[in-house]
Parts: C-alpha cells; structure tokens; sequence
C-alpha cells in the first residue's frame, strides 16, 4: 500500500507544471505579433489591440467620463483622447504591466520577475509572475496571479496583487484573436 502511494505521489510530482514551462508560454506570447482583445475589469469594458509595436485601447463600456475614450501609442510617442474630444500627443511611457512588457522588453521580464505557484487546473495553467524587488507600498502592484490557456499562451484572466497578496484589480478577457491588425487601426486623425 506504501509503495502503490508513493508511486502515485512521485508520478503526480513528476507530472506537475514546472516554472520552465510557464517560461517557455510566455516567450511564445512576447511573439504574438498581433491581437485584438475585449476586457472586463470591473464595470469597465475596454478592446485592446495590438500590432508590433503599435498598441490601441479602447473604452467600451463604463462610466461616462471614460466611454469613448482612447489611446494609441507606437512605443515612443502617444495619442488619447477623452470621450468626444480632440486626440493630444504626448509621449509614451512604458508598461508597467509584465503581460505588455513581454512585448516589448521580454528579456527584462525574466530578469525582473519570478514565477511561483504553478498549478494547472481544467486545462488551464494559473500561476503568480512576481516582481523580484516588490514595492513596500501595498497600494502598488507586487505580482500578477494569471490564468492562460497553454494552446493560446495569451491570458484569460489575472488579478493584481499588493506586496501582502491582497487583490488591487482584476481583468478578465471576454474576446480574444491572436489575428494580426490591419495598420489602418492604430492612424490617429486629428
């Protein structure tokens, strides 16, 4: 009965999803070269589409002050505008969210983050990318707890976690088409 355990045991371990693997996802996912996804986070709605290196997000859904909204950014320079408003350039500031940053800086990624607690569940992986050096402040984000789809590699769901492990935000991905964009989506006019 021991042995028959134990052999169970060691078969489950020598099955579990490994850090690597999870690894391996994300460089596949830093070489999307386009996609077009609708997110829910809270009673927000937003699409956001992607064509290297050009990035637009859309506000769907939502209160009134951010419905309409938008913002276009090539990786240097940005373009947004409010609800019904001209488009203002600025220039771009880089994601601090490591899903984009696989994008455009995967190598940093994997020197700046780890991942923990790996788990597969339903055919989809979850797992926790954290930053090596977390924030001290709990309002700031400290690690991102993500679930994808290991055929897509791109996410499905992740919360925003604090130093402490408490929940800041949460996305969930409502349409996603790893299909790249046609160019004419990321022209602003003013």
């Amino acid at each position: 009965m021991r042995r028959g355990l134990a052999a169970v045991l060691v078969l489950g371990l020598a099955m579990a999803l490994s850090p690597e693997e999870v690894w391996k996802a994300l460089e596949a996912h830093g070489k999307v070269q386009g996609y077009l996804a609708q997110a829910r986070q809270g009673p927000v709605v937003y699409q956001v589409a992607f064509r290297r290196p050009w990035v637009r997000i859309d506000w769907l859904e939502g209160p009134e002050y951010l419905k309409g909204s938008a913002l276009v950014s090539d990786g240097e320079r940005a373009w947004s505008r409010a609800p019904k408003g001209p488009w203002q350039e600025g220039k771009a500031t880089p994601p601090e969210d490591p899903l984009q940053l696989l994008f455009t800086d995967p190598q940093g990624v994997a020197r700046d983050y780890l991942i923990r607690e790996v788990r597969e569940e339903k055919g989809l992986w979850t797992f926790v990318l954290a930053k090596k050096n977390p924030p001290k402040d709990e309002r700031q984000p400290a690690a991102w707890r993500i679930t994808l789809n290991p055929k897509g590699h791109l996410p499905f769901r992740y919360e925003v976690l604090s130093p402490s492990g408490k929940v800041l935000a949460q996305v969930e991905y409502l349409k996603l088409d790893p299909t790249p964009l046609p160019q004419s989506l990321f022209e602003v006019r003013p």
